[in-house]
């Protein structure tokens, strides 16, 4: 019997989710809703009960088409206000067994969690950088090697508990409860990223509504992890301010005439532009609309860069062969690629949710690639844990699967 899985993506301008079954070899996806959000601010809830709605919406909208209902997700979080900390876990092998087993990789990784955090704050997921078995470093999998000592580099992922107790309860408002936390900027790169990308070297960016994420893998293995607070949204607030529009006319007009680059126009029409309060309508040019565009989006990815060469890493082809991958709802914008090309200096290509995974065609959108990319995890994690059990001498995953069974009849 397959395990079910339900990943919820609670962003600033959609809720997305996905229901889906976890074999061994992996997900088929059985549902999948997305629905626009309202009471969320950059990633962060700003009103429960607005958020609780878009989550209901979009999980109906799921459940009806997989025909189950689910009572357990797991979620994604991020923006600007998680922040990545880079730690190191030590263990020793029991001489006896002096094989590493799954036990000893759980007990490295909440060997790494030991760090003293700020008032208020918490670890919500972790990435492993790197494995080292008894002081050899670049090991991809340690499980069943010879060791005495096994060690590891950890990126641990911390918020304000008030910030993630709020989807929480936004959530357990909508009937659901969260099991497991993904961190948004890993999500993103399990959905999109080739296994050869994070192998020589690439830099994923999800310019999303309210947050610009940057997740660098290099070996395997994500190394570091940004994100700053402007993205769409930031676009859509500079073209509301300079045409004098409503959001909703910025945001269509974004949408149906927006250009990521002046010099990419082809031709360049008139577009008009509809006064508010019944005032006359006006007439702007193509072009003055990408101005508009263009000076934002550069501007965010220099922020990105500035970032990335803050923590010692140079944006060039040798260190990044793969180059860069644009995900997220603002990438669907003309010409971005070419304007991310001009600015950081790195080949481009646009990455899609179904870009690893066969999924279905309607699935296959940036609305969908975080919540797809947290399954992902997830169903990585419930393989370890079985294993785990199993290394432990416990058989609950039986009773797990029966009642997941028995969720898939109601």
């Amino acid at each position: 019997m397959d395990e079910i899985l339900a990943g919820i993506d609670v962003g600033t301008s959609k809720t997305a989710v996905i229901i889906a079954e976890s074999t061994n070899e992996s997900l088929n996806v059985q549902g999948f809703g997305v629905s626009q959000t309202s009471g969320v601010v950059r990633g962060i809830v700003t009103n429960i009960e607005k958020a609780e709605r878009g989550i209901f919406r979009a999980l109906s909208m799921a459940e009806k088409q997989a025909q189950l209902k689910v009572k357990q997700v797991v979620v994604s979080f991020g923006g600007s206000q998680t922040k990545m900390i880079k730690s190191h876990g030590v263990i020793t092998i029991p001489k006896e067994r002096g094989t590493v087993n799954y036990n000893d990789r759980a007990k490295l990784i909440e060997s790494a969690k030991s760090v003293p955090l700020p008032q208020d704050a918490q670890i919500i997921d972790y990435a492993i950088n790197d494995f080292i078995v008894d002081g050899a470093r670049g090991i991809d999998d340690p499980i069943g090697m010879s060791a005495s000592k096994l060690e590891g580099d950890v990126l641990l992922f911390v918020t304000q508990t008030p910030t993630i107790s709020n989807l929480m309860k936004a959530l357990e408002n909508a009937n659901v409860i969260p099991t497991d936390i993904i961190v948004s900027p890993l999500a993103s790169a399990n959905a999109v990223l080739t296994d050869e990308e994070k192998e020589l070297g690439v830099i994923l960016i999800d310019i999303g509504a309210g947050n610009t994420d940057a997740v660098i893998y290099q070996r395997n293995h994500p190394q570091f992890v940004t994100s700053v607070p402007y993205a769409g949204e930031s676009v859509t607030h500079d073209l509301m301010v300079g045409l004098k529009l409503p959001k909703q006319s910025a945001e269509e007009l974004k949408q149906k005439q927006g250009c990521a680059l002046k010099d990419g126009i082809v031709e360049d029409i008139d577009v008009k532009i509809m006064g508010i309060g019944g005032r006359e309508p006006r007439i702007v040019k193509k072009s003055f609309i990408s101005v508009i565009i263009e000076a934002r989006l550069e501007e965010i990815l220099s922020m990105v860069a500035e970032q990335i060469n803050k923590n010692g890493i140079e944006l060039n082809g040798e260190s990044f062969p793969a180059g860069i991958v644009l995900t997220g709802g603002t990438t669907l914008t003309s010409q971005i690629v070419f304007l991310v090309e001009r600015i950081l200096k790195l080949p481009v290509r646009i990455g899609l949710p179904g870009d690893r995974n066969p999924i279905p065609d309607g699935m296959n959108t940036p609305d969908y690639h975080i919540a797809w990319g947290s399954l992902l995890i997830a169903s990585q994690r419930h393989n370890f844990n079985e294993m785990l059990e199993l290394d432990r001498g416990k058989f609950p995953v039986f009773w797990n699967r029966i009642k997941n069974w028995v969720l898939k009849k109601l």
